[in-house]
Formats: structure tokens, C-alpha cells, sequence
């Protein structure tokens, strides 16, 4: 049976758009699966920053702008009743290896204006070196050791499984010599290659040695606890949250850094004030690098107390540093050098893969 003439001339029409829109959605299916592959090649493709893809760096460096845009690092975090608060966990050991004399401890301020008024000044703070006594032992069993992304944390007992060294870091790696003069000879050779380095402190850690410490010969102050002690003293019950995944609400003791900056303000740099903070550890294995209006945020604060009782070593005594507005990691222990600079510091675990700004 023929079909009217209006209907057959509909279903001609009908097949031959039905035709056409099948050719245009295979050409522009087409052209997004290459447009999806060159930029799956673009993203993966480039020299590493930070273990990190140059797209995915980017995209790290594009979040830290939102953010500062958007906050300025102006707001304060929550605040809690003291009966919130918890012991809290161990979150890492870079820089923590061994026990420190406390008494030999002293914090290397470089960059204040004019530090030769100040009876702290020394022509050269990087002469000072702490004394040590043997390994530091953790005071729990349960260790949070962050790694960079791939890499183990802990072993099956809970303890800390330390990285491997860098090769060339040791010119004896394993301890072993033939007799004791080969010992001697060995710790002479490391000995002399130290002291030849332009830099004090060659981290021998994970994320190797920082590019920002000073180089010897370096002038500034040299701060005792008991000079650190006399500035106002704050107490904060805030949450430290660990960008593994946990957080926990710690009572914390300690002064301002701000009140630091005030007491010891920065020297101007080609006339600005200096816009990054940055800080090490006495050994110079572990160190991070701040802005400014972080360092003096109202409550970032070097600590010398945690839950009411003095700090201690394993969680970073004489001094460490609590910073509620950023992930736990960039929460320095066992601060030795606090530095004034106005290029972006280098940082420990932004090496390792981690973001610089580290905001919440």
C-alpha cells in the first residue's frame, strides 16, 4: 500500500537530517576525544615541580590565589573549651632525631633591622650549634609519620620508618669500617667536607637540603628560651588538622609571632618590608616558609606549652611553631633559625609533592 505523498516527503526529510546529524555529532565526538587526549598528554607532560606535574603544581598555585583572595588569611579559626581539648598524636620526626641539650639551644633570628642595638647580636649566627645527646625515642606508641605521596609511613609495630638517605649524603652509610682508624679517617673526611659547604646545614633528610637557609657568616640574634619567654604570653584551644585526615583539638601555650616580629621587626629590603617568614630546624632537615600575614596572624604562636605542661622534645621542644589557618604540616618542631626574607621561602614538603600554601 503507497504511503501519501506529504508523509513519504516527511520521512525522506527525516532521514536525511537524522544522516546529517549523525555525521556532525562523530565529528565533534571526534574532535573532543583528540581535544581530551592532547591535554591528557599536555597535563602529563613537562618537567616535575615539587613531584608534581606542571598542571597540577599550577593547579595548587591557582587554589593558594583563590584563597588569598578571598580570605587574606584574615579569619580566625574556631576556638574551644578547655575541656575539648586532647593529647595530641605524633604528626612526624624530620628534624626530631635525636635529644637536644636544652640548654645549648638557641633561636638564630636573621634579617632584623639594625641588630647590632640588641644585646643578642652576634656577627655570626651560624657558629652557634646546638649539642645533642642520644636518639630521640617517641613518648607513644601509635606515630603518624607522613611521607610524600607513594612512600611508606610507619612499620607494623607503630614506629617510625625512616626514609632512605640520600645517596652521597654519608660517606659511611652503613656504619661499617675495617678498623677504628678507618672510623676516624671517614668522620675527618665528613668533617671537612661540612665545613667546606657555603651553607652550616645541609639537610640530609627526604626532601634534601633547603635552598633559603643562611650561609655562614650570616649576622643576626641569638635568642634564648628565656628571652623568647619575656613577651606576652597567650593561651589558644584551637583544632590542629593533619591534611592525612585527623585533627584534633589541642590546648597550646606560648607567644604570638607577631609579638616576635614586633619585638625584632624586619629590616627593610630594597625599601619594602620583607613579605615571607621562614624557619628551620637546628639540623636544617626540616623547614617551611610562610607569608607574612600568616607569620602574623593573631593566632599563630610559638609554643612552649601544650596542654598546660611544658613541651616536649618529641613534639618539638624548646619551641614550635602552631599555626591554626594551615594544615599541620606546615606546624615546624624544634625551631632553631626564623629568617626574614623576600623571595618565597623554600619548604620541606612542597618538595615532596604538598602544596606551598597549605590554607584552610
Amino acid at each position: 500500500m503507497s504511503q501519501p505523498e506529504e508523509i513519504a516527503g516527511t520521512e525522506t526529510e527525516i532521514k536525511r537530517e537524522s544522516a546529517r546529524r549523525t555525521r556532525r555529532s562523530f565529528v565533534v565526538g571526534g574532535a573532543a576525544a583528540a581535544a581530551g587526549y592532547c591535554l591528557w598528554r599536555l597535563a602529563g607532560s613537562g618537567k616535575e615541580d615539587g613531584r608534581q606535574l606542571p598542571a597540577l603544581r599550577r593547579a595548587f598555585q591557582t587554589d593558594a590565589a583563590i584563597m588569598r583572595t578571598v580570605f587574606d588569611e584574615r579569619g580566625l579559626s574556631p576556638t574551644y573549651p578547655l575541656s575539648h581539648a586532647t593529647k595530641l598524636r605524633l604528626n612526624g620526626t624530620v628534624g626530631l632525631n635525636q635529644i637536644l641539650k636544652p640548654e645549648s639551644w638557641r633561636l638564630q633570628l636573621i634579617g632584623v633591622a639594625n641588630p647590632e642595638r640588641f644585646p643578642h647580636y652576634a656577627k655570626d649566627v651560624t657558629s652557634w650549634n646546638c649539642e645533642y645527646g642520644s636518639d630521640l625515642q617517641p613518648e607513644e606508641e601509635s606515630v603518624d609519620l607522613k611521607s610524600a605521596p607513594g612512600n611508606g609511613g610507619v612499620s607494623k609495630t607503630g614506629a617510625a620508618v625512616p626514609p632512605p638517605a640520600p645517596a652521597g649524603a654519608s660517606l659511611n652509610p652503613g656504619g661499617a669500617v675495617d678498623s677504628d682508624a678507618g672510623a676516624a679517617l671517614a668522620a675527618r673526611i665528613e668533617a671537612m667536607v661540612r665545613n667546606s659547604a657555603k651553607k652550616p646545614h645541609q639537610g640530609a633528610d627526604e626532601a634534601g637540603p633547603s635552598a633559603s637557609g643562611p650561609d655562614r657568616h650570616t649576622p643576626g640574634l641569638l635568642l634564648t628560651i628565656d628571652d623568647i619567654a619575656k613577651l606576652p604570653q597567650v593561651e589558644l584551644v584551637t583544632q590542629f588538622k593533619c591534611i592525612e585526615g585527623w585533627s584534633q583539638i589541642v590546648q597550646w601555650g606560648g607567644v604570638r609571632l607577631r609579638d616576635l616580629i614586633d619585638a625584632y621587626p624586619p629590616a627593610k629590603i630594597k625599601g619594602k618590608d620583607p613579605r615571607y617568614v621562614y624557619m628551620e630546624t637546628p639540623d636544617g632537615n626540616y623547614y617551611g616558609g610562610y607569608d607574612m600575614s600568616a607569620a602574623r596572624h593573631p593566632q599563630s604562636l610559638l609554643v612552649t606549652h601544650m596542654g598546660g605542661k611544658p613541651l616536649t622534645q618529641p613534639h618539638g621542644a624548646p619551641l614550635r611553631l602552631h599555626m591554626p589557618i594551615k594544615y599541620g604540616y606546615k606546624q615546624l618542631k624544634r625551631i632553631g633559625l626564623i629568617s626574614y626574607m623576600n623571595t618565597r621561602p623554600d619548604d620541606y614538603w612542597t618538595k615532596l609533592g604538598y602544596d606551598w600554601y597549605a590554607g584552610l
